[in-house]
């Protein structure tokens, strides 16, 4: 028996640490950080986000963004204009050698995905991709996810002291054998 926990959310969060730290050497060739790779991608495939947009859109806070956007502007990856609505946003965009420095990098990623995923069967990857797109889809909806959020951490707590966390569909919690 492993002495692995099995909770999912603990394997999800072990699983994208691991994940993270193979991608973070693989993108060392492009003097890019995980987070910098994502910024790109997200900016390939709508140009023109405005730097809250891309912050929510990866997962950071809008202040932390201007150390992720400047080194890759004085690199030459991407581009930022004022917003014709609203001076004081600024709207980015890749470059054509942002967007050749991401293709190459994706080409290396995709490469890295396939070698971590090498252990599963076709349709056990079909699978996995399924489950993982269901639980991101009700986390989106949560109403813990931050651009969700129907309930405050005060909120929270209290709910918790009030009563426990609901454990699920009628499941009890297990008695540990005396």
């Amino acid at each position: 028996m492993s002495d692995t926990p099995r909770s999912f959310v603990y394997l999800l969060k072990h699983t994208e640490l691991a994940v993270r730290g193979c991608v973070e050497v693989v993108l060392e060739q492009f003097d890019l950080t995980p987070t910098q790779f994502l910024m790109l991608l997200r900016l390939s495939h709508k140009e023109g986000q405005s730097a809250a947009e891309l912050a929510r859109g990866i997962g950071v806070r809008p202040q932390s963004l201007t150390e992720i956007i400047n080194p890759l502007a004085e690199k030459g990856l991407l581009a930022r204009q004022e917003s014709a609505a609203h001076r004081r946003i600024l709207r980015l965009s890749l470059t054509p050698a942002g967007r050749q420095l991401l293709a190459r990098a994706t080409r290396i990623g995709g490469q890295l995905e396939k070698e971590l995923v090498s252990d599963l069967g076709e349709d056990e990857h079909a699978v996995l991709i399924a489950a993982l797109g269901k639980v991101l889809r009700r986390a989106q909806q949560h109403e813990c996810h931050p651009e969700v959020r129907r309930v405050t951490a005060l909120e929270l707590a209290k709910r918790q002291i009030a009563r426990p966390w609901p454990l699920g569909r009628g499941r009890r919690p297990r008695r540990r054998a005396v």
